[in-house]
């Protein structure tokens, strides 16, 4: 018997955003641009007033465990133009932030790693949508991970793709 997904709700603001992020990610061949578009396609989308409490948003902290450990991290949840910090920042085209997207406090899900491990994850808290600070000059940074043809910024525990790839 397989467990059933948990319903998913994605804020109208957030959609389009997410839609093309997921079809590009999915064109070029991104190892969790599939995953992403099935998680957008099966979502309730829902004006920000009627946004349901407690749903892990863009943007937005996140309190999660995986696997069942007994430490949680809490981090925001980005795309990956806006990800800074592996410290602070989840993006949603990683399995474990595709994951996250939508669902709300105590759901839990099954995602595949980058390595193909099977995990789950349970989320435990939430926090206002925030504007993730700078934490790094633009101009001049290195490693930069800002979205471009070819580069997506890191992926949970995975190797970085090729340009070719």
């Amino acid at each position: 018997m397989t467990e059933a997904l948990p319903p998913i709700f994605i804020a109208r603001r957030d959609h389009v955003r997410l839609e093309r992020l997921a079809s590009v990610a999915l064109r070029e061949r991104h190892p969790v641009g599939g995953f992403l578009i099935s998680e957008i396609q099966r979502a309730v989308v829902c004006d920000a007033h009627d946004m349901p409490r407690g749903v892990a948003c863009l943007n937005g902290w996140v309190t999660y465990r995986v696997d069942g450990s007994r430490h949680t991290e809490s981090k925001i949840l980005v795309c990956p133009d806006e990800f800074r910090s592996a410290q602070i920042n989840l993006s949603v085209l990683s399995p474990l932030g595709a994951s996250v997207l939508g669902m709300s406090v105590g759901d839990r899900m099954k995602f595949v790693s980058i390595e193909g491990g099977l995990h789950f994850v349970i989320v435990e808290g939430l926090s206002a949508r925030v504007r993730a600070p700078l934490l790094f000059p633009v101009n001049g940074r290195r490693g930069s991970v800002r979205f471009r043809s070819g580069h997506w910024g890191p992926m949970m525990k995975g190797p970085a793709l090729p340009d070719n790839a």
